[in-house]
């Protein structure tokens, strides 16, 4: 017995030592009351119209254009009351919030309280439950607080969030919980470009942010690591390289900075942290030198407390945590990009700085070949073109499971005689959501009706188009259900990137495996090949945006609307939402001009998500020129056909056809035919013109031999070829080189936009 005794005591104080942490009952002091129940009583709500009876909260908030240097560069941002992130809007649960948001910029903007049950029309959403707040002009939000919890606020116009105009929102609950010192911890991501030439690179598939990251996977890269076979058979089921991210960003950062030091923090006090992902584009993990993290509350909602080592925070959620701070010396709680490309830091308490753990940099031809374990044939390949492989994460079964002793099975031993000691000991591991348990059944009313929606998460990476079920917002028909339903919604993520879907104006049961417990949340991620199912009391009114909360793949096409049968229709209704629905199916343009020695190549598109308008311009510098113009319709649900219809005019006249008429130097011919993307994504191109003349052309271009080196080849029917390659020196130029059948050998210089 006394042998026993030792094991059951001398385990978990190994493991605690060994892992730096803190005696669990430290932080237990106070937790009960700090874990009360306080999900929202939605029933409470009162309507617009009714004069609420809170206490009045005023804030005003300004939004002006301003300039910000967080890379040594001076660029254009939004900010609100001069600052980014905007103000910490604080209120107690049982308030009126009245907010007038001024806008002082010469574009229209708008704000969306993320979580907070509000009255429709003060949801926030321009062109679908508000109003955009027009230049020059003042709106007045105006609402009952009947949650507490930690929230933010950002734009939902176009791509103003990911240029600053993010903050956060904290209510607290009407009964006071202990007096915890806290801070909130706002978590983003800041790139120097122009967010609109971010969209629209990402619409052109431009390889540059790879380039940047390290995540080109070329086929030279793809030797070296042993993957050949894997590259190979990526591209034969037409997939693009895979990475975990779209976009490459400059910076990361916490409340605005890339670190931050808090030095009043006391040595050995328990403290809280509102954490909050207001980034456009990036899951963050979080870390802690000192010890592990507590999670006390999710989203807003006080959860069964749990203790992890690495919590994984998707865009737009937030996660109220428990740390300690060390007795002696400083600590580094870290906010890792999911990339791996950076992080920002908080800091807490004074002396020597104990680190947060280092996270290895992603080895992307190692997760090629976990992905390519998987069935391929349940993923819709044609989907992955909108989808950037770039963003995609670690399999669902590379995360650990939570490890835990239960020593309630031990025979012999009194439990109820080891006064203070949880006999349950949780070894602290990684972030998963099956470890989030709500703290009363959440369990919906058997009596209402039911109602099943079922989607599917699909994307075009080539193209990048994000779908539900191959529709965007723009084509899609609204999610109809009824005030008085249980709704359960059934998602099948069938891309190979990540998603943090959003519903806006409720809050949803996540069913994981706490059955009856499953937490309630506002948003969720979702991974490849993962289905995950939700579901919610109806009990709003009118129509309500849910969306992936990647700001890009929202942009670009991933929303619908979930609408109340029977509800008293807005302005923005009655006219179908057209503009809001024109959002996602925008003309975005780009060319590469080619200039060498022997002549020059122009090709630019015109295109949004279904059509294209192509030009191919070539010339020697000895008169000779042809021209083709193709404006093309995308036909099927992958995007792999394409019909067309065109114009080709050439006038080669120093090169032996150029008196022949219809022949490859001399042709002025209306033509149509398609496009079909093949296996090794080469291009099939077949046509027909106006005089019967038959041709079929074939073509692959951006062929990665290196991270920055590329191979381009085109042959025809027509006996023409030509093979291309260019070294990739920044974003918008090349230095390159060809030889073309007609024009003969060339090199000089290429230009991206």
């Amino acid at each position: 017995m006394k042998k026993l005794l030792s094991v059951v005591f001398l385990i978990p104080a190994c493991t605690f030592a060994q892992m730096n942490h803190s005696i669990p009952g430290a932080m237990d002091d106070g937790l009960k009351k700090i874990t009360s129940y306080n999900f929202p009583l939605k029933k409470t709500q009162l309507a617009p119209g009714n004069i609420y009876q809170g206490k009045k909260v005023e804030y005003d908030l300004y939004v002006t254009d301003t300039m910000v240097n967080f890379t040594g560069k001076r660029r254009h941002a939004i900010a609100i009351n001069g600052q980014i992130p905007a103000p910490i809007l604080e209120f107690t649960e049982g308030d009126t919030a009245i907010i007038r948001v001024h806008n002082m910029m010469q574009m229209e903007t708008s704000i969306h309280w993320h979580g907070i049950l509000l009255p429709n029309k003060e949801d926030g959403v321009p062109y679908l439950t508000t109003s955009p707040v027009e230049a020059g002009k003042t709106y007045t939000f105006t609402f009952p607080l009947i949650q507490s919890g930690t929230y933010w606020y950002h734009s939902h116009t176009m791509l103003q969030e990911q240029s600053g105009l993010y903050g956060s929102i904290v209510i607290h609950p009407a009964q006071p919980e202990p007096q915890l010192k806290e801070y909130v911890v706002l978590l983003s991501d800041w790139t120097d470009e122009n967010p609109h030439q971010v969209l629209r690179y990402l619409k052109r598939g431009g390889e540059w942010y790879a380039i940047k990251k390290g995540a080109l996977q070329s086929y030279g890269e793809a030797i070296a690591a042993g993957a050949f076979k894997d590259k190979l058979k990526q591209e034969w089921q037409r997939m693009p390289a895979m990475d975990v991210s779209d976009v490459y960003y400059n910076k990361f950062l916490l409340n605005g900075q890339e670190t931050n030091e808090f030095k009043d923090a006391k040595p050995g006090e328990i403290i809280r942290l509102r954490i909050i992902n207001g980034s456009a584009a990036t899951y963050f993990n979080l870390q802690y030198g000192n010890s592990y993290i507590r999670i006390i509350a999710a989203d807003g909602i006080n959860v069964t407390p749990v203790n992890v080592n690495k919590l994984e925070i998707a865009i737009a959620e937030t996660y109220d945590i428990l740390i300690t701070v060390p007795e002696t010396g400083t600590a580094e709680l870290r906010a890792t990009s999911w990339d791996v490309m950076g992080y920002s830091s908080a800091f807490f308490g004074t002396g020597s700085v104990i680190k947060a753990p280092d996270i290895p940099r992603l080895n992307y031809f190692k997760m090629m070949q976990q992905m390519g374990s998987m069935n391929m044939k349940t993923m819709d390949m044609g989907n992955m073109q909108g989808m950037d492989m770039k963003n995609m994460s670690m399999p669902v079964d590379t995360i650990p499971k939570k490890k835990e002793m239960n020593m309630q099975n031990m025979e012999g031993m009194k439990m109820d005689d080891m006064a203070g000691m949880d006999m349950k000991m949780e070894i602290p591991g990684e972030f998963n959501y099956n470890m989030l348990r709500a703290l009363h059944p959440t369990t919906l009313d058997s009596s209402l009706l039911p109602r099943e929606v079922k989607l599917t998460l699909t994307g075009n990476m080539l193209r990048y188009v994000w779908s539900f079920d191959f529709k965007t917002l723009s084509t899609a028909d609204k999610i109809r259900i009824r005030k008085g339903e249980r709704v359960r919604f059934v998602l099948t993520n069938n891309t190979m990137m990540r998603h943090p879907l959003h519903l806006h104006g409720h809050f949803f049961r996540f069913i994981n495996t706490q059955g009856e417990y499953s937490p309630m949340k506002h948003t969720f991620d979702i991974k490849p090949m993962e289905t995950v199912t939700i579901e919610f009391d109806a009990n709003e009114e009118q129509d309500w945006f849910f969306h992936c909360h990647i700001l890009y793949h929202m942009m670009a096409g991933m929303a619908r609307i979930v609408s109340y049968e029977g509800s008293v229709q807005n302005e923005f209704a009655k006219n179908g939402y057209r503009k809001l629905k024109k959002e996602d199916n925008v003309l975005y343009p780009w060319y590469d001009l080619s200039v060498h020695s022997q002549g020059a190549w122009l090709s630019g598109n015109i295109s949004n998500n279904k059509m294209a308008l192509e030009f191919e311009g070539r010339t020697s510098w000895k008169g000779d020129y042809e021209t083709e113009t193709h404006l093309l319709r995308y036909l099927d649900k992958k995007q792999y056909l394409a019909f067309y219809i065109g114009y080709d005019y050439r006038k080669n006249k120093t090169l032996p056809l150029a008196n022949k008429p219809n022949s490859k130097d001399n042709r002025r011919v209306f033509d149509a035919g398609f496009y079909y993307l093949l296996p090794m994504l080469i291009r099939s191109e077949w046509r027909i013109d106006h005089t019967g003349r038959l041709r079929l052309q074939l073509e692959r271009r951006d062929l990665p031999l290196s991270n920055n080196f590329f191979f381009d080849f085109r042959v025809n029917t027509d006996k023409e070829y030509n093979v291309a390659a260019r070294y990739m020196i920044a974003k918008s130029f090349s230095i390159s080189t060809n030889y073309d059948s007609d024009y003969k050998w060339g090199i000089g210089l290429t230009w991206h936009y």
